[in-house]
């Protein structure tokens, strides 16, 4: 006979003895959404025609992870960006906290009311894994955003304060969301690592020209992220050459000579994923 709870005792993974090594660890993260300001924040908006793309929290996760793993492979230029982003994430946390605070006296200076901070009737949930401590940070200050807009909809509603200054405050805090989350955007890989700069080669001076030169303190490592990842030295690298470009006429006379081997010259990658990502994958096995 089978039992009941047979099923049940299926989906349980067997127990490991003490002389084994535990399995990985894995958690699950849920973010709670009160208002519409927050939301798009977190799905950002996609390019369109004569519309510029935002990038959402998803998004600035899934480029954050790249960064990680290029400063864990020694690239200097990913561990400038960790400190551009991470000073732009407390200047934002120290701009809403200060609203907010503004908002509380505003909310409580009114004798004889005791006012409860508006809430959604069915806010939405948002399971979020990220591979990096960054992209949690950058949800957190959604969170916080969101928290912020509560309260700022709720003086507005009742009169104290209008509704220029409501626009101003929700304006201010987002705009400095966005402006982190652009900021893993604007970073590219370059497989480039702390010895290629200071070999001077081919990969290191690519890097330079696209960056310009990197930072003494950066370049030497003895200024880092407070949340960066350990230096991997024997981290894999992507060999990357630099080629001049090649004359019209040359071409032309390529294609004279091998006309069978001519082929479609853009990387074929999956839709939505460019070509340095497709790289980074390879480098960093990334699913």
């Amino acid at each position: 006979m089978v039992s009941p709870h047979d099923s049940d005792n299926k989906a349980i993974a067997p127990q490991k003895t003490i002389n084994e090594q535990p399995g990985g660890l894995r958690s699950e993260t849920r973010m709670t959404i009160q208002t519409r300001q927050a939301q798009k924040l977190v799905t950002g908006r996609k390019r369109a025609k004569g519309v510029q793309p935002i990038i959402g929290l998803l998004d600035y996760g899934r480029r954050m992870k790249l960064l990680w793993l290029s400063a864990q492979a020694n690239d200097p230029y990913a561990d400038l960006y960790l400190i551009k982003i991470e000073e732009s994430i407390d200047e934002t946390k120290q701009l809403i906290k200060e609203k907010k605070q503004w908002l509380d006296d505003v909310l409580n200076s009114m004798p004889g009311f005791d006012i409860d901070i508006a809430q959604s009737m069915q806010p939405i949930q948002v399971s979020i894994v990220f591979q990096n401590p960054y992209g949690y940070m950058g949800a957190y200050l959604i969170s916080e955003y969101d928290e912020l807009c509560c309260s700022v909809f709720t003086a507005s509603h009742i009169g104290l304060i209008d509704r220029k200054t409501a626009s101003s405050l929700i304006e201010a805090a987002g705009k400095l969301i966005r402006r982190t989350f652009d900021m893993a955007a604007k970073w590219k890989f370059t497989g480039v690592t702390r010895d290629d700069i200071k070999a001077s080669n081919p990969v290191g001076l690519g890097a330079i020209e696209t960056y310009g030169a990197c930072p003494e303190p950066i370049l030497s490592a003895s200024k880092r992220a407070k949340i960066a990842p350990e230096i991997r030295e024997n981290a894999s690298k992507v060999k990357v050459t630099l080629k001049k470009k090649k004359t019209v006429q040359k071409i032309k006379d390529e294609k004279a000579q091998k006309p069978e081997e001519v082929t479609d010259a853009k990387p074929k990658t999956k839709k939505g994923t460019t070509s340095q990502e497709t790289v980074a994958k390879s480098l960093f096995g990334m699913a």
